[in-house]
């Protein structure tokens, strides 16, 4: 049965949550506090020119500014908190939706498309997201008020000036729409592409040969060439909007203040509360215009989204089965050897005793790791699945990469990139353990720790010398005697 595609807005649930609404409410008690220091300033500029002055104004000023401080402050833990848990919910509704879609495991083509959003990019987007909803939203709450207080205290003409030029930002912005989103789609995809080609790096760098790296070091220029292309026309078309919304603003609100000068000429208490409010005037022209350019940058956002959700469910470039050549491979149990002939055949000889092994032999190329992969799809959950090259995680490589290392930290060092980090853990695991070691360690674990009704072990042997060849060898035995094990392994290959 087909599932439901993964939606923008099934993103957006993820942030929503008690610490996006306790942000969210403290953006608005900053921004009230903000306005109330405006209708305070306004009305000590009256005081000074009715010669009025108290110590206590200066004090509610003080007071007023400061609070507002204080919830903007805090509101910043918040989005903190509302962005890891987003990210945490997406990373564990991508793991509960493909866990058993083992046929990906191997899919380089499929790997390279999505790792990049498990490993950054939807953890930039929850952040981006989080950063622009607290400041736009920051923006937008400090114009509502203190156009209030405008309208309120000096004339009902300027909240309707600022609403106008807000209007027509959002009609402009909402037509530019359709192309400044490719634009970042195009951006994203090319920097995506970029860095995936990074990944590999290491191995043609260290590697030492001339041919292997002259051809990645091609292919990430070409690529690297087309990221910046695409990085400079995203940035151009949001930089020429910004510039073209701010003009339109500060013109639209300067006219209306001028008229209300001229209207009131003789009004001295209002062009006072002019005089004293211009500051605020024109920084609030600049916010209308952060917040209409912010528009773009949550639109990019928007678009980055859509990229996170296409790959919520990445699609395997194949099906395992196409891989094996059914007529090549032999299944040999207890029983007897018999000719896999199909996936039904392979089902049929793991199915036949609920105990034992069952070793899949063939030619190189025959497909025989492509039939355990494709057994795991079958079986799902019911299968415990060991691929001969893996990086998952175990109880003693777990413990060992949790472990902090030890010495104070350097205030001026640069904190580790996550690919240090993970070559760090990595290192950390392999100086205590040979490879042999760490497979023996692996199904010693496997042994003790897991209870499934079938195993499949590809290559499990590999690396092993005789004499720890005989000790993995009796580890399989102690799981083949309460379990099904699906083997490929380098002995009996006769």
């Amino acid at each position: 049965m087909s599932q439901a595609a993964f939606t923008r807005r099934d993103f957006l649930r993820f942030l929503v949550g008690a610490a996006f609404l306790a942000m969210l409410g403290l953006v608005v008690l900053q921004e009230l506090f903000a306005a109330a220091t405006t209708w305070l300033v306004i009305h000590l500029a009256r005081d000074i020119t009715g010669g009025q002055v108290a110590a206590s104004d200066f004090v509610w000023i003080v007071l007023t500014q400061t609070l507002s401080y204080v919830a903007g402050a805090v509101s910043w833990i918040y989005a903190e908190r509302a962005g890891f848990a987003a990210f945490g919910k997406y990373l564990l509704n991508f793991a509960r939706l493909n866990r058993f879609d083992t046929a990906l495991l191997a899919d380089n083509e499929a790997r390279e498309r999505t790792e990049p959003f498990l490993t950054n990019e939807t953890f930039r987007v929850c952040f981006d997201l989080m950063y622009d909803l607290q400041f736009y939203s920051r923006l937008f709450f400090n114009l509502v008020f203190n156009a209030l207080v405008f309208g309120l205290e000096i004339d009902a003409g300027l909240p309707l000036a600022y609403a106008f030029a807000f209007a027509l930002l959002v009609g402009l912005q909402w037509g530019l729409r359709k192309p400044l989103a490719a634009a970042y789609m195009h951006n994203q995809r090319m920097t995506n592409r970029m860095m995936a080609r990074t990944y590999n790096a290491w191995d043609n760098i260290f590697a030492g040969n001339r041919y292997n790296f002259g051809l990645w070091h091609a292919d990430f220029r070409q690529r690297l060439g087309t990221a910046l292309t695409a990085q400079v026309r995203a940035i151009m078309a949001r930089e020429g909007w910004s510039a073209l919304s701010g003009v339109i603003a500060l013109v639209i609100v300067l006219v209306a203040t001028a008229w209300v000068a001229v209207q009131g000429a003789g009004d001295t208490a209002l062009l006072i509360a002019l005089a004293a409010t211009m500051p605020r005037q024109i920084e609030m022209t600049l916010d209308m215009h952060q917040l209409t350019a912010g528009m773009t940058d949550l639109l990019a956002i928007w678009t980055r989204i859509k990229g996170v959700c296409e790959h919520m469910r990445p699609q395997p470039s194949g099906q395992p089965e196409e891989r094996v050549g059914f007529g090549r491979l032999s299944l040999r149990s207890e029983a007897g050897a018999i000719v896999c002939a199909s996936l039904a055949d392979a089902v049929q000889a793991v199915l036949a005793q609920p105990t034992g092994i069952v070793a899949v032999r063939g030619d190189n190329g025959a497909g025989k790791s492509s039939l355990l992969t494709a057994l795991k799809c079958q079986f799902r959950g019911q299968a415990y699945y060991l691929p001969a090259h893996d990086r998952m995680n175990y109880r003693f490589n777990t413990e060992l990469a949790a472990a902090e290392p030890a010495g104070v930290e350097d205030p001026d060092d640069e904190a580790e990139e996550p690919e240090e980090i993970s070559a760090e853990e990595a290192a950390r695991e392999k100086s205590g353990y040979s490879s042999g070691e760490r497979q023996l360690a692996i199904l010693a674990e496997i042994a003790r720790c897991t209870a499934a009704p079938i195993y499949l072990l590809d290559e499990w042997d590999a690396n092993l010398d005789p004499a720890n060849r005989l000790r993995a060898m009796a580890l399989v035995e102690q799981i083949a005697q309460r379990a099904r094990v699906v083997e490929i392994s380098h002995r009996d290959q006769n």
